[in-house]
C-alpha cells in the first residue's frame, strides 16, 4: 500500500496547477488504479491519493468538495515559498487566512493535513488546529534537522511534538535531505532513524521513500526494488520488531486511527 500524491510543477499557475491535477488523475484512473478511500478498503496492492501543494484550490474552498469526492485523502499544504496557503520551508512564514480555512474545512471533511514542505511557522499552526479538531497530522516524508540541516527537515521539537500525537513522519531518500553534501548511503538513512528513535519515535517513524520525486538515491538503492537492503540494515542495527514498524506496522496502525 502506498500514498499516491499529485504534485504540479511551481512554474504552473495555481489555476494550471488545479488543471494538471485533473490531467494528472484522469492518467492514471486510464492505467486501471482505483484509489482506496477508507480503512476498510485497504488491500495489498492499492494506493491512497493525495495532494502535494495546496495551492491548486486557487482561493477556492469548494474545491476542497471536489478532491474529498475524487478519493483524496491527504493533502500536502506547501511544496515551496509564499503560497495563498502560507509560508513553505523555505520561508519563516505562517498560514494565511485562506490556509487556516482550508485546513479546517479538511479536517471537517476527513482529509489527512500533510506538514512536510511547510516552515516551522505553519507546522505549528497546523499541528495546533489539528488538535483543537481532535485529529492528527502528518510528515509524510520529512528526516531529522538534527542529522541533516537542511530547512526542509523537522527539528527535534517538531518531531516530538509529532511523535507525541501518535502521528507518522516518513523517512525519505532525497539525498539533499539525509546529508548536507549530497552524499548519502543506507548508512546515511539509518543515521536519521537512529536520531528519531532516540527521540522516542518508535511508534512513529515510518517510509516517506519519494522515489518519483528525487533525481537521484542513497547509494546502494536504485529503486523500490533495493527496499530489502533498507530493512535488512535496519533489522541488524535495531532487530526485527522496530524494522517491521517502519515498514508496516506504524503507518498501518495509524491509518486504522484516521483513515475513515
Amino acid at each position: 500500500m502506498q500514498i499516491c500524491a499529485i504534485w504540479s510543477p511551481s512554474g504552473l499557475s495555481d489555476e494550471l496547477a488545479f488543471d494538471n491535477y485533473i490531467k494528472v488523475k484522469s492518467y492514471i484512473e486510464k492505467q486501471g488504479i482505483r484509489f482506496a478511500t477508507a480503512f476498510s478498503e485497504l488491500k495489498e496492492n492499492c494506493f491512497i491519493l493525495a495532494i502535494e501543494d495546496a495551492r491548486i484550490l486557487n482561493g477556492n474552498l469548494s474545491l476542497l468538495d471536489t478532491l474529498y469526492q475524487d478519493g483524496v485523502r491527504f493533502l500536502t499544504l506547501n511544496w515551496q515559498g509564499d503560497t495563498i496557503i502560507g509560508g513553505g520551508w523555505d520561508t519563516d512564514n505562517g498560514l494565511t487566512s485562506f490556509g487556516k480555512d482550508v485546513i479546517s474545512k479538511s479536517l471537517d471533511l476527513g482529509i489527512i493535513i500533510d506538514i512536510s514542505h511547510s516552515s516551522k511557522k505553519t507546522s505549528y499552526q497546523a499541528i495546533d488546529m489539528c488538535k483543537e479538531h481532535g485529529k492528527t497530522p502528518i510528515a509524510s516524508h520529512s528526516n531529522s534537522y538534527s542529522v541533516c540541516s537542511h530547512k526542509r527537515n523537522l527539528s527535534d521539537e517538531l518531531f516530538i511534538e509529532l511523535a507525541n500525537l501518535r502521528s507518522l513522519v516518513g523517512i525519505s531518500l532525497a539525498p539533499q535531505h539525509l546529508s548536507r553534501s549530497g552524499d548519502a548511503t543506507i548508512s546515511t538513512v539509518i543515521s536519521h532513524i537512529y536520531r528519531y528513535l532516540s527521540l522516542g519515535g518508535e511508534n512513529t517513524i515510518a517510509l516517506g521513500c519519494d522515489f518519483d520525486g528525487v533525481s537521484t538515491l542513497p547509494q546502494g538503492i536504485s529503486s523500490v526494488s533495493d527496499l530489502d537492503l533498507l530493512y535488512n540494515e535496519i533489522e541488524k542495527n535495531f532487530g526485527s520488531k522496530i524494522a517491521k514498524r517502519i515498514f508496516f506496522d506504524n503507518a498501518y496502525e495509524f491509518m486504522q486511527r484516521n483513515f475513515n
